[in-house]
């Protein structure tokens, strides 16, 4: 136990003695860590928002299938809820919809306009919820395959644009991500391999009394760590400045607008996974970082 908290000490005051060393070239680590772990943030809850949002308008969306005259919906509606991606189907009946559009006309005697008309000129329809956004056209398509069925009609104009708007940031965001990633790297090794350079004659020391390479390198190692730690720690602060003045500032926007911000603060995503994610990541890139620096400075 002693000698645990000995080791553990021990850790600690390298890595501190390490991270004075390191100078302005431990902000230059940081700062590129936390630049890289901000856009990281800032796309992934964009791309939460949208997610959401998508899935907001598809359980809004329904695609409306209209049968073949004389064709009884009841016949087809258990093919129509057995298709791939249908959450339900309503049936409505060509009556049911003859009364809506007449009242929806400000026709209230029903008889009378089916008289004037000859008979009823509509035809039984679904109304069809998919599982996703995503799914509307490959469901639409589906239903338009089954017999019996004269059209299907939805709109999908909305949801296209913003997954592809979604599918544009996720791409642009995830080239941004991968750059940042490897100058972050590249800093961090930069900078740890320049503060093994200025304590190589300890080092040398060390060696020469049998230190193994795990132990005399471990600490340049916890540096990185401590880089990655910080730069995710001030992405997500910045992160969370940002949202709350967005928020501040949209108070007094339609009601649209308010709640796509609101939803996103709300998100426990954004609470608790989101720190995780930076941390982890942060964490990851600063040990990579750290461990290209000590191996190439150990084969020497």
């Amino acid at each position: 136990m002693l000698r645990a908290i000995a080791q553990s000490q021990y850790l600690l005051k390298e890595t501190l003695i390490g991270i004075q060393r390191g100078g302005w070239m431990n902000w230059a680590a940081i700062s590129t860590v936390a630049v890289l772990l901000f856009l990281f943030g800032a796309s992934l809850q964009v791309s939460w928002q949208l997610e959401s949002l998508l899935s907001q308008m598809g359980n809004q969306l329904e695609v409306s299938v209209y049968l073949k005259e004389n064709v009884a919906a009841d016949s087809l509606h258990s093919q129509v809820l057995q298709t791939q991606g249908v959450a339900y189907a309503r049936v409505i009946s060509k009556e049911e919809a003859w009364q809506n559009l007449l009242r929806d006309l400000g026709q209230a005697n029903v008889g009378a306009a089916t008289e004037q008309l000859g008979a009823n000129p509509l035809v039984d329809e679904f109304k069809v919820q998919v599982r996703s956004p995503e799914l509307l056209s490959s469901v639409a398509q589906r239903i338009a395959q089954l017999p019996g069925i004269a059209e299907v009609w939805y709109t999908n104009e909305v949801v296209e644009r913003l997954q592809d708007l979604r599918r544009a940031l996720t791409n642009s965001g995830s080239v941004m991500v991968v750059i940042f990633t490897l100058v972050a790297i590249a800093v961090i090794t930069t900078t740890i391999r320049l503060i093994v350079l200025a304590r190589r004659q300890e080092i040398e020391v060390m060696q020469l009394v049998g230190a193994t390479n795990l132990w005399i390198y471990l600490p340049f190692v916890l540096q990185g760590t401590f880089f990655g730690l910080a730069g995710a720690a001030i992405a997500y602060g910045a992160l969370a400045v940002i949202l709350n003045v967005i928020t501040e500032l949209l108070v007094n926007q339609p009601e649209l607008i308010r709640s796509l911000t609101l939803g996103l603060v709300r998100d426990l995503r954004v609470h608790f996974l989101l720190p995780l994610i930076l941390l982890l990541f942060g964490a990851g890139v600063g040990v990579l970082g750290s461990l290209l620096a000590v191996r190439r400075q150990a084969l020497h």
